[in-house]
């Protein structure tokens, strides 16, 4: 068997397959992109090798997206983009399409790294591909400008109000540019306005309630606004009210060993009471315990103090009052004038003590007929028609229903005989 041999190449058909395969390896070479960060868009590079993204504003939206120098530089949504090293601007954050977006929130400057991750692949069909050597880091700054301050209004409490006492609540605000207030909806306590131009709430309520409202403010030289939804409890005055025995002149009368107890009312105020004595001294015997002061008086005398009632708002009133503490009463009469049949009789009975008015009565045993006893005013009057002793016990009662008794004797004489005449 024979060989045969290949032609032999000329010189100039060598030269040019030399020339194809050259052409064939740049196309190769084209599909496999670099991908490398682009370092003039959006974020041009500086002098100190960092890409310097465009200035922001506090407060203002902010929107660039970094690609690569090759856009994209894999098959569109292969390229990972993460913030590594340093701070972002606080509001803004990175997405993995490399969209660095969002509202800043505090100015300054802000360093940090940024890194495009390519995968691992290649489609020999179409000739292209990527790979995880071609990642790409670069250094990031941006600077954000401070923006015009925010403008938030207060407070965010209100202190509550008393019908018939005046009232203020002040507006605050976070800006001091001149402002316009309103009420936006809702309703303030009648009697209570709102200052334009200070954002003063004030006046004197006049109807107690629960009243809920919204503030507007704006700023007069821009369109910065702020509104706050408050409410304001209008409560009604704090009063006592006192029970028995005390009368408008605030006066009590007691007596001693009788027993005493009176309660003090109150009305308006939230409800929340603390009663105290807030000076004077009470009668000896007599104790406050809340509103109610009770026991029993054991010495005679005026007795003037002050109750004083608060509440838990802060809101106080205050009651004078007056214990007027009799002796017990006592029956003093010891004994009773002589009467003398059909000649008229005319005694008083005599007490100490006691708080008027006091009546009498005839507990035990007959009176003389023609003798009656003045329930009222403790008087035994009349003529006697029969001569005798008479043994009688009487009481007396007094307001407080205090009584005391006396056994007493009433004799009573006959009448003396008539003289005869002379004989002439």
């Amino acid at each position: 068997m024979s060989a045969t041999l290949a032609p032999a190449v000329s010189p100039k058909r060598l030269l040019s397959l030399v020339a194809l395969a050259c052409v064939a390896a740049s196309v190769l070479v084209s599909a496999a992109p670099a991908g490398s960060i682009d370092d003039g868009d959006p974020c041009p590079k500086s002098g100190g090798n960092e890409l310097v993204c465009p200035t922001g504003t506090e407060g203002v939206a902010y929107s660039i997206k970094f690609h690569g120098d090759e856009d994209p530089p894999c098959a569109p949504g292969d390229d990972k983009w993460t913030a590594t090293n340093g701070s972002v601007p606080p509001g803004l954050s990175l997405a993995e399409n490399g969209q660095l977006s969002g509202t800043p929130t505090q100015a300054g400057t802000y360093s940090f790294w940024i890194e495009m991750k390519l995968p691992d692949y290649w489609y020999p069909e179409e000739n292209r591909g990527c790979s995880s050597r071609d990642n790409s880091e670069e250094r990031v700054s941006i600077t954000i400008n401070p923006g015009i301050p925010k403008l938030t209004i207060g407070p965010e409490s209100t202190t509550p109000g008393t019908v018939g006492a005046p009232y203020s609540l002040q507006m605050t605000a976070s800006v001091s540019d001149p402002k316009q207030w309103s009420i936006n909806s809702g309703t303030l306590p009648t009697g209570l306005a709102i200052d334009p131009s200070t954002g003063l709430i004030s006046g004197t309520p006049t109807t107690a309630g629960t009243y809920t409202f919204e503030v507007l403010a704006k700023v007069a030289a821009d369109t910065r606004i702020d509104t706050k939804v408050l409410g304001i409890v209008v409560r009604d005055a704090l009063a006592i009210v006192a029970d028995e025995p005390f009368s408008e002149i605030r006066r009590a009368p007691a007596e001693v060993s009788s027993p005493f107890l009176t309660t003090f009312g109150a009305t308006g105020g939230d409800g929340v009471y603390t009663w105290a004595l807030a000076s004077g001294v009470l009668p000896t015997g007599l104790v406050m315990s809340g509103g109610t002061i009770e026991g029993t008086p054991r010495a005679p005398g005026d007795y003037r103090f002050v109750v004083r009632l608060t509440d838990a708002e802060g809101r106080a009133a205050s009651y004078a009052a007056r214990v007027t503490v009799a002796a017990k009463l006592a029956i003093t009469t010891r004994s009773l004038p002589t009467g003398k049949v059909k000649k008229r009789y005319r005694t008083k009975l005599l007490t100490t003590g006691g708080v008027k008015p006091t009546t009498w009565r005839l507990v035990s045993g007959p009176l003389p007929r023609g003798v009656r006893l003045d329930r009222t005013l403790g008087v035994l009057s009349g003529k006697p028609s029969k001569p005798g002793r008479y043994r009688i016990t009487l009481e007396v009662v007094d307001e407080l229903d205090v009584f005391s008794t006396r056994s007493l004797t009433l004799v009573v004489k006959a009448a003396p005989k008539p003289k005869k005449p002379k004989k002439k």
